[in-house]
């Protein structure tokens, strides 16, 4: 065998035992995936497992993955014995060493639905690099529903009426679903409008038409997202002319203040009136004495 050709193989089998060497010395193991909640504090943890009990960490990156890379997406950075973070919003978690593992976990505070992506933890040490990707998924939870319906009150038998639910600040986007007071599914007969908003939430409404009955009076909307996670809310439908308590509290109060003001009115002209008689009255004495005098005189 030629001496390059002897050289070319040493070369290669070194390059492969530093390699085998590399992987077995430092292994990073990080889960999955793990979940956040909007405006909450999440936690992606990654750990880092070797066969050497003593070895020296040079560097420790977090960042964020984009089309398979991490330029510019540096989250957070441990060198020379000091993390650093960019982004006041990131930082470490504690490191926890023993003889098999080390526990590297990247906190996020106040969670916002852009942090959702994979997220990538290397290190570099003395015994050789490794990295392990895992996932953040963030879910916000909607509002309660509100119901409200056109027309809102006096209403009659076989009128057609549109109620609307309407549920704020979720993700991902949810579905709203309609059920009758019998449990009965009346979504395919809604539209449903999904709203996004400027953090990436998103707004729900749901629009309904219906026929209205005094036997079935009672709808149900339920606002399902994609963990199955729900909100639900009930409305009542005001059938009959029973159902006016707004105009029959109007009229009320109108008539308490005509009834007030009428004996306002009484008293003040009875009280005129016994203020004239008794100026007569008074009137009269006075011109009696005032002529008994004058004859005396």
């Amino acid at each position: 065998m030629a001496l390059s050709d002897m050289l070319y193989w040493a070369i290669g089998i070194a390059v492969m035992q530093a390699v085998y060497c590399q992987e077995n010395f430092i292994k990073v193991e990080c889960d999955p995936e793990n979940q956040g909640v909007y405006s909450q504090q999440a936690v992606l943890n990654c750990k880092v497992v070797s066969i050497k009990k003593d070895f020296q960490i040079i560097k420790m990156i977090w960042c964020k993955v984009e089309a398979d890379k991490c330029d510019n997406k540096t989250m957070l950075t441990f060198e020379n014995g000091k993390w650093s973070a960019e982004d006041a919003r990131f930082s470490s978690g504690a490191l926890e060493w023993n003889e098999k593992e080390l526990s590297v976990s990247l906190l996020v505070q106040k969670t916002q639905v852009s942090d959702q992506g994979s997220y990538r933890f290397m290190i570099s040490t003395d015994t050789g690099y490794e990295k392990g990707n895992t996932y953040l998924r963030v879910t916000a939870p909607y509002s309660v529903p509100v119901i409200s319906s056109v027309p809102g009150i006096n209403i009659e038998d076989s009128m057609p009426v549109t109620l609307t639910c309407n549920a704020s600040g979720g993700y991902p986007p949810g579905q709203i679903h309609w059920f009758d007071q019998l449990d009965s599914n009346w979504t395919k007969s809604s539209a449903l409008s999904t709203i996004p908003t400027q953090d990436g939430r998103f707004n729900l409404s749901s629009v309904f038409t219906t026929t209205a009955s005094s036997s079935m009076a009672l709808y149900k909307c339920v606002v399902v997202n994609d963990k199955m996670d729900k909100q639900r809310a009930e409305y009542q439908l005001a059938i009959g002319p029973g159902k006016q308590e707004g105009t029959k509290n109007v009229k009320a109060i109108t008539a308490v203040f005509v009834v007030v003001g009428a004996l306002a009115f009484g008293i003040l002209i009875l009280y005129v009136h016994r203020r004239r008689s008794r100026g007569e009255c008074e009137k009269s004495v006075e011109d009696e004495e005032d002529g008994k005098a004058l004859n005396n005189s």
